[in-house]
């Protein structure tokens, strides 16, 4: 049910949750665990899991940077990026992009694609973006990136949910016996 909802007059602001408040209750989202990669003047990247499907028509995803952060400024400048989904089994990965290593890609198995920017081999999916569009918010850059290639292993993805890392603990199986 969508109800209408009266706009927010400019002469009085809306009164918003306070920053503890907001990230205790997103805490509680569970977010899949990536790694974001671009090149310029060097590899660069920085686990992240605010990412997410923007439509598939034309294919695009978003990512939000925060501008503090150092891969931001290559990002922007390159104008290109990869969404390494970080499979269940490289946590070390993501654990490893979390840091302020200066060279993470020295020791992490890695590919270029065609337009050299890094792609993580073993990754449970991969999402090849050039930049669409950009728009800041608060202290973060939103990129909306164009998807130009793109492919997944059938790994289950690695989750993040209040501080920890998880596993979705999927289990395979072929159709039940029950079905008819």
């Amino acid at each position: 049910m969508i109800h209408d909802t009266p706009p927010i007059s400019s002469e009085t602001p809306p009164a918003y949750i306070d920053s503890d408040t907001f990230r205790r209750v997103m805490r509680s989202l569970a977010g899949t665990v990536t790694v974001i990669s671009t090149e310029d003047e060097g590899l660069h990247g920085f686990t992240a899991t605010a990412v997410c499907s923007v439509c598939a028509d034309p294919p695009t995803v978003l990512i939000a940077v925060n501008r503090s952060a150092r891969t931001h400024a290559h990002i922007s400048r390159r104008q290109a990026f990869v969404v390494n989904v970080i499979a269940d089994d490289q946590q070390s990965i993501a654990e490893k992009f979390s840091t302020k290593d200066d060279d993470p890609f020295s020791v992490i198995p890695h590919s270029l694609t065609d337009d050299g920017v890094p792609r993580i081999d073993g990754a449970a999916a991969f999402l090849e973006c050039v930049v669409r569009e950009m728009s800041e918010v608060g202290t973060h850059t939103i990129f909306i990136g164009s998807i130009v290639n793109a492919g997944a292993s059938g790994k289950a993805p690695l989750l993040y949910h209040d501080g920890q890392y998880k596993n979705l603990n999927v289990h395979k199986s072929g159709p039940s016996s029950d079905a008819k």
